[in-house]
This record gives C-alpha cells, structure tokens and sequence, in this order.
C-alpha cells in the first residue's frame, strides 16, 4: 500500500475528530449559567435525586458551567443557558429548593447548609463536613441584593422580595413565624441575638420561639429579612396587620417640656397582690427600656415603674413591652366653675362650680382656682393609684399615651374632695354672715385643707384663689340684705344704749366730784365768816344774777319783787316765812294777809296792806337754801325746797 491510504484516513480521522469537538463545544455566555442534562446513562439510584443529583446520573446535574467554553459529549448531554440571578438593589431574593432532603424538623423552612449562596448545587446536596444535606423547600438564608448569583435554576427558584425598611423615627416591631412554641404565661418569645433578626439560623439554632419578640428595628435602616420566617410590621403596612396598631404606636417617643413620663411594664415579675398601688423599683442596665430582655433577666416587675423618662433624646420602645403615660410637670391651674363641652379633656374637667348651703337654706356659688405642681419623682405614684396599667381603652397596647384619666382621677378623688369636704363642714357651723365676715379665713383655712390633702402625694402647692361668694338664687340676696340691715341696727342700736350707760356714769362721776369741790368750798367758807354770813352772801350772789328790774315800787308792795324771782326760791321763802308765823318769830298784824304759795306762783300778791319780812326771817331761809345745796351737791340728787326737813 502506499502513503496515501494512510494520509486519507488520518484526514478522515482529523475531520471526524473536528467535527465531534465542534459539537462537543458549549458555549456559555457572559451573565449567563449553563444547566446540564445527561441522557443515556444510569439513574442515580438515591430516590431523592430524581430529578437533580450531583453525580453524573441521568437528569439534570447539580452543578452548572459558568461563562465561558466548555467540553461535553453532545450524545450524552445538554446544556441550556439561562440567566443568572441577579437580585436588585433593596431587595432580597429568598430561595425555595426544588429537590433535597425531606425536612428533618416541624417547621416550614429547611435548614441551612453551606453552598456559597445555593451557587454550589453539589454542596448543597450532599451536604457540609458536618453531614447535613440540604432540605427541600424555603430556605432560611436569602440573598442579599444589588449582587448576581450564578444558581441552577432546576434546583433552586428564587423569588424577589422588597428589604424590610424602617423609617427614621420610627420602629419595626417582629413577630417570628417559626420556631419553638413560648410558654403560655409568657407574652414574647425568648430573645435571641440574630443581627437583627436577619439570621435565621442563629435564630433557630439559638432557641428562638414563635411570636412577638422582645427586640425591635431602629428607625432609618434596612433589613434582609426573610419574610417566610419573620413578619416585620412598620408604619407603611401597620394598617394590614390584625394587632390593633396604629402609626402613633410605631413612632419614637419624645417627652415635651414640663412634662415626664411615667413608664408602666406590660410584662415582667408578678408584683405581688400586697404591692397593689405600689411602684416597681429601681433596675438597672436595661437603658431606659430600650433593652427589655435584660428588664427580665434583672427582675423587672411588672407595672408601674418607679424610672421615669424625661424630656431629652428619643426613645425606641417596644410598644407591646411598655406604655409611657405623659404627666405634666408644669404649673397646672384648676378651675371650679360652669364648664364648657371643649373643657371635657381638661384635668379639671369634674371640678363643677362650687354650691355652698348655709343655714340649710341659703344657697351661695363660689369659683376657685388652685396652682400646684407635680414632681417628676411624684407622677409614678399618681399614675399607681389613679391609672398605671389599669387604664381601658389601650387593648393591652403601649406607646405613648396621653391620656388625661389619671390626673382628672386624682384632681377629683383628692383635690375635689378636700375642697367639697371643707365647704361641707363650714356650711353646718357658720352662719350667712359670720360666713362672709369670715372671707379671709376661709381662704385660709381652705388653703391649709388643700396642702394637707395632696402634701401626703408630694404634690406642690403655688396658690389658692378663692372668688366672690354669690347667692344662686338672687331674691335670696335682698333678704340677706334685709335681714343684714337689720342685724347692723340692732348692733348699732346696742351699741348706742352701751354708750349712753358709759355717758351716765361718767355724768355720775363728775357730779359727785363737783359735790364735793362745792361742799368742801362751802365748808371753808363757814368756817372762815361763820354760817350766818355765808348765807346771806350766798342769797346775795344768787340775788345778784337774777334778772331784775332797777326799781321796785308799789308803795311798798313786794308783788312785784316776788315776779322776778325763781319759783323754787319763792316756794322756799313763803314756806321759811309761814313756819316763822307759826312759831310765832314773825309776829302777824291785824291788818296783815298771808301770803300763799299759790298767790307767789300767779305772781300776784294782795294789796292795800304793807307787807314786811325781816331780816332774820330771810337769813334763815338762806340757812336752809345753802345746807341744801351742799347735801345735793354730796349726795349727786337735785335739791328741792319741799324735801327740806323743816328746823
């Protein structure tokens, strides 16, 4: 044979050799992955891998071929080039397998293998160094996204998910859809560290259980949470959930100005029913709250709490754990007056005009005002006794509460009802007007009332202001004032005989001590010139002031001397002049009439007949007119002629 033969069939041989390679060629392209199938072999024989294993069985191979060229028998496999996974910016992609394992646990997710990202379908399925295969089913680790994944697609289906955002201000509260089963006594599930809630493996692994947990998402971040494990509720789908949330339970909490807020527990230690009313203590290390598992792993009661939060940063609080109820801390003026529909809220709101019954008929309106102030180191014991965690209309919800039932509670159960206490028992003792005579005081004492009854809280006590009593019915007034009137007269008039009786006995005084200046004067003056003489200048100074005339004539008649003397001196002298007759030291003639004391009262005295009185005779009557005077004068009773004993 000759060389040709030879170089024919290494030609044929070249072609055929060219021709398989050419076919045997697969090209994958880029962003691409390619999927094998092999034909014409044996079936794996693990029933678990019908439809992908990672052998070179008959089906579909676990394992791909990247971009790029690649060699493969045509006769005995397929490649089909897909896309690879490519997961966008701010969204996740969760991972459902397609073949594996039968689930091992009661869950609905399949464990975590290690398969770089579920690109290693070989490692997925048969498994780490620790022997664990991979699971059918939804996968607890997801993709993270802005990235590409070079992924079977016959082995793994890849579903994209927005990341769990959470706005600034704002919290995320979690529940966790699988895990182990919480006890019933307890409200959340057990806390596990898991990054947020974005490793799933650490939580499970770590003992996490089903339910509302005790952590919560801070505001202005995103999440790559798996939504099959967990559901995170925000303010952009509170609406959807079914636990009665609203936005105001998912925002942040601030504390305003002059106000604190008393923090109440929704879970924690069983404070004892001994400790009703009381405030939880002190525990430390839980930062305000922000980190309740550490609140019960310290001991942390349940209720109100004796820490308060006040006025600074926010506060991220998981609003199924703690309620903040708001107190204020500034200076609070309550009214008691007619109130308003808008003035229903208002912490005075129970606080009506005050009505005051006196005499149990008179009915008088007051207004008051009271200033006082609420420390923050008091508000916890306010809200214990008069709202804490009793407080309806929350559904067993927290957040931030402004709910002014607590303080109208304790302004009417404390503050009202000293004031009313007071009024009450004034009411029974005082009358109409020793109640309003006694305005000052009664503002007084009720300023004393109302700083007893809530110094026992601790509560600061500013100002009291009391208003004008006035009567509810106003006819009711013009009898009071009537009857006021009267009462003023009758002290007036009291007042008056009061004076009087002072007026008469300094009357009184005064006589007796003229007396006896005037007795003592006459008694010298009888000593010194002798009775006689001091009779007749004692006739003559009276004599000298009566108003006479200059001349008396008549012929001897005396009628008219007698006209322009005093009555009384006149009665004196015709009785001094008939005893002398009588005791015959004046001696009558024949011709003489007697003068009579009727006849000196007409001043008329008979005449044709000379009248004639002698000098001793008057001199007597004088004696008798000054001894008189002297005892009137020391006895103080007025000296009259007929009451003079006769000598």
């Amino acid at each position: 044979m000759g060389i040709w033969p030879v170089i024919l069939f290494l030609i044929l041989f070249l072609a055929v050799a060219l021709a398989v390679a050419w076919n045997a060629r697969v090209i994958v392209p880029a962003d691409h992955v390619g999927i094998i199938t092999r034909r014409y072999v044996p079936q794996h024989p693990d029933r678990a891998y019908q439809h992908v294993n990672p052998h070179n069985a008959r089906g579909v191979l676990a394992r791909t071929l990247s971009p790029g060229v690649h060699w493969l028998w045509p006769v005995f496999n397929s490649v089909d080039c897909v896309p690879r996974v490519h997961v966008p910016q701010d969204m996740i992609g969760v991972v459902t397998a397609l073949e594996g394992q039968n689930r091992s646990g009661r869950g609905r997710l399949a464990r975590h293998v290690d398969c770089d990202n579920f690109q290693d379908g070989v490692g997925f399925l048969l498994g780490g160094p620790d022997g664990a295969k991979g699971e059918q089913g939804i996968q607890l680790r997801t993709l993270s996204g802005g990235q590409a994944y070079y992924i079977n697609t016959r082995l793994f289906r890849v579903e994209m998910r927005p990341r769990t955002y959470v706005p600034p201000g704002t919290i995320g509260l979690v529940q966790a859809r699988e895990g182990g089963v919480r006890p019933p006594d307890q409200r959340f599930g057990r806390h596990v560290p898991c990054e947020s809630f974005q490793d799933g493996e650490a939580f499970l692994a770590g003992g996490g259980e089903q339910g509302r947990q005790l952590a919560i998402l801070g505001g202005g971040n995103s999440y790559d949470i798996n939504p099959e494990l967990f559901d995170v509720i925000t303010v952009d789908n509170v609406a959807a959930s079914r636990e009665g949330l609203t936005e105001a339970h998912l925002r942040e909490i601030s504390i305003k100005e002059d106000y604190t807020g008393v923090v109440i527990a929704l879970d924690g230690a069983d404070p004892g029913q001994e400790a009703d009313g009381a405030v939880a203590p002190l525990v430390p290390g839980h930062r305000n709250f922000r980190l309740p598992w550490v609140f019960l792993e310290n001991g942390g009661q349940r209720g109100v709490q004796q820490e308060t939060l006040g006025k600074g940063p926010s506060y991220a609080l998981n609003p199924w754990f703690v309620r903040v109820l708001v107190i204020p801390t500034r200076v609070l003026i309550l009214k008691w007056h007619n109130k308003q529909q808008s003035e229903a809220d208002n912490y005075d709101a129970d606080l009506g005009q005050i009505t005051v019954k006196v005499q149990g008929r008179f009915e008088l309106s007051v207004d008051l005002w009271q200033n006082l102030q609420i420390p923050p180191r008091v508000a916890p014991a306010l809200v214990s006794q008069f709202g804490g965690d009793s407080t309806p209309g929350h559904g067993g919800l927290g957040g931030l509460v402004d709910d002014p039932a607590p303080m109208k509670r304790f302004v009417r159960d404390v503050l009202g009802v000293a004031v009313t206490g007071y009024f009450n028992e004034i009411a029974m003792t005082y009358s109409v007007f020793e109640f309003l005579d006694s305005y000052e005081d009664v503002r007084k004492n009720l300023t004393d009332r109302v700083k007893h009854a809530l110094g026992k809280w601790g509560v600061k006590i500013l100002e009291t202001n009391l208003g004008d009593f006035e009567p509810v019915d106003p006819s009711m007034l013009e009898a009071l004032k009537a009857e006021l009137i009267e009462e003023m007269r009758g002290k007036t008039l009291d007042q008056a005989v009061k004076n009087a009786e002072r007026e008469d006995i300094i009357d009184k005084y005064l006589a007796r001590a003229e007396a006896r200046r005037v007795g003592l004067e006459i008694k010298a003056e009888v000593e010194a010139l002798g009775r006689d003489n001091v009779a007749m200048i004692r006739i003559v100074r009276e004599f000298a002031g009566f108003d006479v005339p200059q001349y008396i004539g008549g012929g001897g008649d005396i009628s008219a001397y007698l006209s322009t003397m005093p009555l009384p001196a006149v009665q004196d002298l015709l009785a001094r002049l008939r005893q002398l007759r009588l005791d015959q030291q004046l001696t009558p003639g024949s011709n003489r009439q007697e003068l009579t004391s009727d006849d000196a009262g007409k001043g008329e005295v008979p005449t044709g007949t000379e009248q004639t009185v002698s000098t001793a005779d008057l001199v007597g009557a004088a004696h008798d007119a000054a001894d008189g005077e002297a005892e009137s004068l020391n006895t103080g009773e007025a000296y009259s002629p007929e009451t003079r004993p006769r000598t």
